[in-house]
């Protein structure tokens, strides 16, 4: 073999080997023991099992409930590791956000299909989606996160989560984002959200791990990355999207959609790695079986920028729909239902308006305003019972008694400075 080819060969091998290593070794000995972890791991129990992730709350922060983004690590990426690589907690930090790192069993995700991560047999059988969402239920109890303002993302294989997650249960968080993955060819008949789905897809041009024309994988044949968000794109009844270019990447925004829902779709020049603000030797190492990582546009960064045009709290004064008129009662908390593969999202009654014309359903819209405000709804999950959601088709009469609240619709959220030209 000569010199030229040597290095990357080892370089790959060392790679490979290193997973090899990572996938073998009990996730419990994983972890350095002498690294320092911010604020701490937690375990809780979902379906029957012990599980666990990592919780990182914002430095020098006030007390009370706070916005809280839920990252979801790739396979065999141990959660710490997803942690440090995207770097989200500096994004965090600065915009006074809580983050939680759960951990998939032996580093993986059981994300909907008919195998582990497209490739793996389900050896070992749990509800990955019941366990995002025990955490999201664990953090509202604990009042650590505001059950009006949470926000779900994956990487790779914990994206395939996030988007089975989003199509199945949108109500239990106010906008998505997934990087490195397509959705499956089935979810054109299957995805059957509850709502609008806010959500930012991330993908590159030369990841070989999830190609962005989409493939055939064990579990389900794949869409390309495009595809993909226009499949989010119709079922959020958007307007065509408007183009424009940041650092090594295309970008294509549907903003125009139903209920002040979006999609945006990042085309990065760049492998299966977000693009950040620097890399290094590291990132160059997993280049080798990963494709190359970019720099200048960082992924939590945008993801957060996306995430922060539906983190809407009520304003003060408002009079949410659960305040209702003297003499009527507040709606119930209503249980989260288990996650079953292919089902239909289980629709939870929330109350409804009582605004002239208005039109109710399961999730009732409780009004806009009239500057062109979006709809706020109420979140059958929290004991709030308040959150984002979109305005209701359905025929049935509203109640008497419901009281609307009017909440304006956040500004559009710049990404970071650039030229003009790149906006």
């Amino acid at each position: 073999m000569s010199m030229h080819f040597a290095k990357p060969c080892l370089l790959l091998l060392a790679f490979v080997a290193s997973l090899a290593a990572l996938a073998a070794t009990p996730a419990a000995a994983q972890e350095s023991p002498g690294r320092v972890v911010q604020d701490g791991e937690r375990t809780i129990t979902s379906g029957g099992l012990k599980r666990e992730f990592i919780l990182h709350v914002p430095k020098n922060a006030p007390p009370g409930p706070k916005p809280v983004v839920i990252a979801l690590h790739g396979a065999l990426q141990p959660a710490y590791i997803m942690q440090r690589y995207l770097d989200l907690d500096a994004v965090a930090d600065r915009e006074g956000f809580v983050v939680a790192y759960p951990k998939g069993m032996n580093l993986l995700w059981n994300d909907g299909r008919s195998t582990v991560a497209g490739f793996l047999p389900i050896l070992y059988p749990r509800d990955d989606g019941r366990f995002v969402l025990d955490v999201l239920a664990t953090l509202e109890a604990e009042g650590i996160a505001d059950p009006n303002r949470a926000f779900l993302m994956g990487f790779s294989n914990g994206g395939f989560l996030t988007a089975f997650i989003a199509c199945r249960y949108a109500e239990h968080f106010n906008a998505f984002a997934t990087m490195m993955m397509t959705v499956p060819v089935g979810y054109n008949e299957s995805c059957k959200p509850a709502r609008p789905v806010p959500i930012l897809i991330m993908n590159g041009t030369y990841d070989p791990i999830v190609p962005m024309f989409g493939r055939q994988t064990p579990g389900a044949r794949l869409m390309s990355a495009s595809e993909s968000a226009e499949l989010f794109a119709r079922i959020d009844g958007c307007a065509p999207p408007q183009q424009s270019t940041a650092p090594s990447a295309r970008i294509l925004r549907w903003d125009n959609c139903a209920s002040g829902s979006a999609v945006a779709f990042y085309e990065i020049a760049g492998g299966h790695q977000p693009p950040a603000q620097s890399t290094g030797a590291g990132d160059a190492l997993a280049a080798v079986i990963l494709g190359p990582r970019r720099s200048g546009l960082d992924a939590p960064q945008e993801i957060w920028s996306f995430f922060k045009r539906f983190d809407v709290a009520p304003t003060e004064g408002a009079v949410m729909a659960d305040a209702a008129a003297p003499g009527a009662s507040a709606p119930g908390t209503a249980a989260i239902p288990p996650v079953t593969p292919g089902a239909a999202p289980v629709i939870a009654p929330v109350m409804a308006t009582s605004v002239p014309g208005a039109r109710s359903s399961a999730y009732a819209a409780t009004g806009s305003h009239a500057n062109g405000g979006a709809p706020i709804l109420r979140n059958p999950s929290s004991p709030a019972n308040a959150w984002q959601g979109i305005a209701s088709t359905d025929e049935d009469a509203a109640p008497a008694g419901a009281r609307v609240a009017l909440v304006p619709l956040p500004p559009p959220s710049p990404l970071r400075q650039r030229n003009t030209s790149a906006q």
